[in-house]
């Protein structure tokens, strides 16, 4: 850490990028108290980014082409961290369908002033896919009765009403029946949090992450 941090303050050389991948699955990337721990590894400096996997299982044979992609696109075509992350994961439907990926990177902004700014962003990149539970990525959505609040597993989800494609997808409202109390809610907006994917393939979508209270009620999760 100490030789890299005096490599990045040299006029020589450098700057270097400082990245950790964590390949593993649960609770790194997923729960709350966990990803703030990530994300605060790279506001504190020690890190440019830190990628992990936020589902509930973790296949290294599926992912570990996107992330070699990822790892070759950063250090070695000098792409930005999440240009790199869309033009790997992004273009790899069979990695993004198995499990979300974290990611917690710092960019440069330019002030007021005109001064350079280091920014935090923490985002969680998914797909979408209704036939397995995953409405907009988010396997963790729940039934909206709160006597119930069933998984996203014992749910039905389907698209409802107009449907969209292009880069317009994610305006297409969807409908679910929760199989575990038999209420169908239907015209269920996209959550305005939830952002298509620059990669030109169909489903892929980010947020920040992790949700905070109010975003969570808005898909069912009551705490």
């Amino acid at each position: 850490m100490e030789t890299i941090a005096a490599i990045n303050k040299s006029t020589g050389a450098g700057p270097c990028i400082r990245g950790l991948v964590i390949c593993c699955c649960g609770s790194t990337g997923r729960l709350t108290t966990s990803a703030n721990v990530l994300k605060r590894l790279v506001e504190q400096d020690i890190f440019d980014f830190i990628l992990t996997f936020a589902g509930v299982s973790t296949i290294d044979t599926i992912v570990i082409p996107a992330l070699n992609r990822f790892i070759e696109n950063v250090y070695i075509f000098d792409m930005e961290i999440w240009d790199a992350m869309e033009e790997s994961f992004g273009e790899d439907r069979h990695a993004l369908n198995q499990t979300p990926v974290f990611i917690s990177f710092a960019k440069m902004q330019h002030g007021p002033q005109g001064e350079h700014q280091r920014v935090v962003d923490t985002r969680l990149f998914a797909y979408n896919n209704l036939k397995d539970g995953r409405p907009w990525g988010l396997d963790i959505y729940r039934c909206w009765n709160v006597q119930c609040q069933a998984p996203a597993y014992n749910m039905i989800f389907h698209p409802h009403g107009k449907q969209y494609y292009g880069k317009q997808w994610v305006q297409t409202k969807i409908k679910y029946t929760c199989l575990q109390c038999r209420m169908t809610q239907k015209a269920i907006p996209c959550p305005s949090w939830v952002h298509a994917a620059s990669s030109q393939n169909y489903g892929r979508v980010w947020y920040h992450w992790p949700l905070n209270a109010t975003q969570k009620r808005e898909i069912g999760i009551v705490e």
